[in-house]
């Protein structure tokens, strides 16, 4: 009986689940009608799956009245359909949003991505927060075409340079203007990265021209998060990890080092080689006998630590939106002693008193304290001190000299007995009052206060290199400096659409800043004990103070005029007026107007004949901006204090100054000409922007060195013109879309060529413009080039020296090349290098499946030349004298022929050997690499995303430059690779 029961049970469940299943059909199209074959129909949260055929058709049995069907396909955006007692159904799929419809943010404004026709540059925050490190600057490395982001200093807490569209500027600045959230703040690392909501780059005159005053080396604009209406989110983001170096020299082993100092002495002594008692100390003897070498780097650089804490919280009801970051960062640097430690806190409010006002600000704190006890002479010392010493004294001290040599001094003892602390306070607040009393007109008030703090404290102990030259006492010193900017703007904006096609768009600013500067300095010299540190500078044999104060303000009013019709043909005009204190009395103010147009031929009917055709846009802009990046009062006359004895008493006094006033000092003004294609196939899964610019600066600020006799020496004037033009390129590719798989690439080009079209206006007899051989200027030529012999080779035995261009030359020496071939090595034998790379690039790959991604970031920079002091210099340690250690090389020998550097030599550095520092800096990298696990199914925790993931940064470099970075002198501060480990928390 009870078989026959379970038997039937089962008959009876069988029978009932099929009765609740059931086949569903039906046709899928797009929204004009046509089919759409191998759409995707899933049967959600099950495997059950199917695709339509070539007529769009569709069958699947699903398992019950409450089954979803999902359908997708790609370029379309997903659809959803509760089944319920249907079994036909016709499904219409919609084109997915296009990225085109993104909203950009622009000067004063926001603009659709299909809307904009100047060249406005969008960096994913996603993408840049990958990069495990506290530079922003860093962090935008490779991110977007024309934009050349070069190593500031490698030290925790540094920036990096950067470059948009190249240098334009002989003498004044040329980094680029940082504006977050409308204010103009003091670097681009004043913002935490975990707050950033876009990252926008403006690179032509046309996007620029609005901030007319400082945009002629670029603009960064930075919005921060803000929150949304009726929705709570908590964010946690963190990373710990390690870094190391890698170097891309050798140094000489102890060994080695002793036979190049053999080698050195005996070319000073008729070929032959001394005894080793008459060429080393007594503790060299001692190392060379035993063999207990230092390896100075193992004795300096460690691996180091890297964190970083990232929570904040955004809250929004229907009239008050806050949105609060807290970071918390610590950076340990590789070489000991060395760190860096921020903590930062953002606030941004968003209060909406009724339809048509709302109040809102966003503010931020942020406090950081920086440990570097001075690196760049510890590391020139790791290099260049011998590996023939000892690091400790009989007591367990550091040894001043190591190897008995006074040139060679321990790298460790200032590390243990210098210390350098900064501490910084950087504040910004910006409160706003929007007005939207009509539709389509909004009036902003903007007041925005930035304040800037740093304290000093350096001390040197008694103990210290500079204690010991001192007699054995502390010196150090104390300075406290400020910086505070304020500005005040009035915007207005103004859009109105009519009949539907024509769109008009009006922006109206008046703007007012001010920026002002103090700075303190007392400089303790001789304290007779270690007792009281820093602090013990009032028992000071000497203290000098040294003080400081600048002013400068800014006034600035600003129009823009934006037109379309039907979205397809574009025309904007914009004009700024500046006047600037910093520049001469009769040429305060000037004028830049940009226009733009644009043509979005895709739109149009002759271009049906491409079907997958998504984007086709031609954009034309013509512009200036100008650039006032001096120093204060540089067109005045200014004085400077003298000290005197009036009978046995001193008094203070006051004589004119090294500068030559110049009120007609102006601005330095660059004017773009740019072309664009904008190109996008298959609802932009391929899209892509290849661009043109032409832009030349003129009025070029530069110091002139003056004639003594007139009681000057040198004078701020505008001179001459100089040209950047170049092509940019970029592509991205989405090579795969489906439901649990996304593959996708990017690729950049970028190329600058840089040339001095005029100076002085100084021409010779025969009509051609003089150049400034002095400061390395050459009319055609970039701005930045070296300018020297070429070497040959090394001169061999056998050759006829005595008839060649260098008759005084020895086997061994540096063989130049004598280019115009008349006999005679002089000025004419000098060739213009090039320093500039030629091209720069990058190459992403992005890929998803289900819950893992990874990614990979390549960047690449060719054709740049660097001077490798260390390949010549002898405080570098690389003249080859014997004395200091240095970069290995293949030095000549009468019994190395083939050496392609010059015979070592104790008594001198060999003739022209400063020729040969020069070396290719280019370089391919890979920057960043990540994979990442994101966790499926964590709505029942109330988690929305949990992530975790491992980054490595800098993971490997190949170049030819013997450096620890192709971008820096090996003396610099070392280039970390960084591996971490993070997690990503969203509820």
């Amino acid at each position: 009986m009870k078989q026959a029961y379970l038997l039937w049970l089962c008959l009876f469940i069988g029978l009932h689940a099929h009765a609740q299943s059931r086949e569903v059909s039906g046709r899928i199209t797009d929204s004009s009608g046509e089919s759409l074959p191998g759409v995707s129909v899933l049967e959600k949260g099950t495997n059950n799956a199917t695709l339509s055929g070539i007529d769009g058709d569709f069958k699947i049995r699903v398992n019950s009245p409450q089954s979803v069907l999902v359908f997708s396909f790609v370029g379309m955006s997903p659809k959803e359909i509760h089944v319920g007692d249907q079994s036909k159904i016709q499904v219409s799929l919609e084109a997915a949003p296009s990225s085109l419809d993104e909203v950009v943010v622009v000067g004063y404004g926001v603009q659709k991505k299909s809307d904009i026709i100047s060249s406005v540059v969008s960096v994913s925050t996603e993408s840049v927060n990958k990069v495990p490190t506290n530079d922003l600057g860093e962090m935008l490395r490779g991110k977007a075409a024309g934009v050349y982001v070069t190593l500031g200093d490698a030290a925790p807490g540094s920036s990096s340079n950067i470059l948009i569209r190249g240098s334009r500027s002989l003498t004044a600045g040329n980094a680029p203007i940082v504006i977050a959230d409308g204010v103009p703040i003091g670097g681009i690392n004043d913002v935490n990265p975990n707050d950033i909501a876009s990252i926008e780059i403006l690179k032509d005159a046309a996007a620029q021209a609005i901030y007319g005053a400082r945009a002629s080396n670029g603009v960064i604009l930075i919005t921060t998060k803000r929150a949304k209406k009726g929705k709570t989110t908590i964010d946690y983001n963190s990373f710990y990890g390690i870094q190391t170096v890698n170097r891309n020299f050798d140094v000489y082993s102890g060994e080695e080092f002793a036979q190049l100092k053999r080698e050195a002495y005996r070319a000073d002594n008729n070929n032959q080689y001394l005894p080793d008692d008459r060429i080393f100390t007594s503790i060299e003897q001692e190392i060379l006998a035993n063999k207990e070498f230092i390896n100075w780097e193992d004795e300096l650089l460690r691996k180091a630590s890297t964190q970083n804490h990232n929570l904040s919280f955004a809250t929004g009801t229907g009239k008050t939106r806050i949105y609060t970051g807290l970071n918390y960062s610590l950076r340990e640097g590789v070489i000991p002693g060395t760190d860096f430690q921020r903590g930062t806190i953002r606030v941004n409010v968003d209060q909406y008193i009724n339809h048509w006002l709302k109040l809102g600000a966003n503010t931020s704190w942020q406090l950081s304290k920086n440990n570097n006890p001075g690196t760049g002479e510890t590391l020139l010392r790791a290099v260049t001190t011998s590996p023939l010493g000892k690091i400790y004294n009989e007591d367990g001290t550091y040894r001043i000299y190591p190897t008995g040599v006074q040139e060679s001094i321990n790298p460790l003892l200032d590390l243990a007995e210098v210390s350098n602390t900064r501490n910084d306070r950087n504040d910004i607040m910006n409160v706003f009052l929007d007005i939207t009393p009509l539709k389509g007109f909004s009036y902003r008030f903007n007041a925005s206060r930035r304040s800037w703090n740093r304290k000093t404290l350096n001390y040197s102990t008694a103990n210290s290199l500079l204690g010991f030259r001192r007699g054995g006492m502390g010196n150090g010193f104390m300075q406290f400096e400020d910086e505070s900017e304020w500005q005040l703007e009035n915007i207005i904006n103004y859009q109105v659409e009519i009949q539907s096609k024509h769109h008009l768009a009006g922006t109206f600013v008046q703007s007012v800043s001010k920026k002002q500067g103090t700075s303190f300095r007392n400089s303790a010299n001789n304290i007779p004990n270690d007792l009281l540190d820093i602090w013990g500078l009032p028992t000071a044999e000497s203290n000098i103070p040294t003080v400081s104060a600048s002013s400068r303000g800014l006034l600035s009013f600003v129009a823009r005029l934006q037109y379309d019709f039907n979205h397809r043909y574009y025309l904007t005009a914009s004009a700024r007026a500046d006047g600037s204190t910093v520049f001469g009395a009769n040429n305060k103010w000037a004028w830049f107007p940009a226009m733009a147009l644009g043509w979005n031929l895709h739109e149009e009917d002759f271009m049906e004949f491409v079907p997958k055709l998504s984007n086709l846009k031609a954009r034309l802009s013509y512009g200036s901006v100008g650039n006032e990046a001096i120093g204060t009062y540089r067109s005045l006359s200014t004085a400077v204090q003298r000290d005197y004895l009036f009978n046995d008493v001193k008094r203070i006094g006051y004589v004119p100054g090294d500068y030559l006033p110049n009120p007609n000092l102006k601005w330095e003004t660059s004017t773009t000409l740019n072309a664009a294609l904008d190109f996008g196939f298959f609802n932009e899964r391929l899209s892509g922007t290849v661009e043109y610019y032409n832009t030349r600066t003129k009025d070029l600020l530069a110091e002139l060195s003056l004639q003594a006799d007139i009681g000057y020496t040198r004078m701020l004037r505008n001179v001459g013109e100089v040209q950047n033009q170049g092509i940019e390129l970029s592509v991205n590719g989405i090579l795969v879309e489906k439901k649990d798989w996304t593959l996708s690439t990017a690729l950049s080009f970028s190329r600058n060529r840089n040339k001095i079209l005029n100076l002085y206006g100084e021409k010779d007899e025969f009509g051609n413009e003089l150049d400034d051989v002095g400061n390395r200027w050459f009319i055609g030529y970039p701005k930045d080039v070296y300018y020297q012999y070429v070497p040959d080779g090394i001169w061999q035995q056998g050759e006829n020296i005595v008839a060649s261009h260098q008759p005084s030359a020895q086997p061994g020496d540096v063989k130049i090349k004598d280019v115009n071939g008349d006999g005679i090595l002089n000025d004419k034998d000098r060739v213009i290098i090039k320093r500039d790379p030629k091209w720069f690039g990058t190459f992403n790959i992005t890929n998803k499946f289900k819950g893992i991604d990874f990614s990979a970031d390549i960047v690449t920079v060719q054709g740049t030349i660097r001077n490798n002091a260390f390949l010549y210099d002898y405080s570098s340690g690389g003249s080859l004298r014997g004395i200091l250690n240095g970069i290995k090389v293949n030095y000549w020998t009468p019994e190395n022929p083939g050496g392609t550097w010059p015979r070592p030599q104790e008594s001198n550095d060999r003739t022209y050997i400063s020729t040969l520092g020069l070396q290719d800096a280019s370089y391919v990298r890979l920057h960043t690499l990540t994979l990442g696990y994101t966790f499926p199914n964590m709505a029942k925790w109330k988690i929305n995303n949990l992530r975790v993931y491992a980054t490595g940064h800098n993971l490997f470099t190949l170049t030819d430059f013997q450096s620890y970075s192709p971008e820096k002198n090996p003396n610099d501060y070392p280039e970390a690779v960084s591996v971490v480990g993070g997690i990503q928390i969203n509820f």
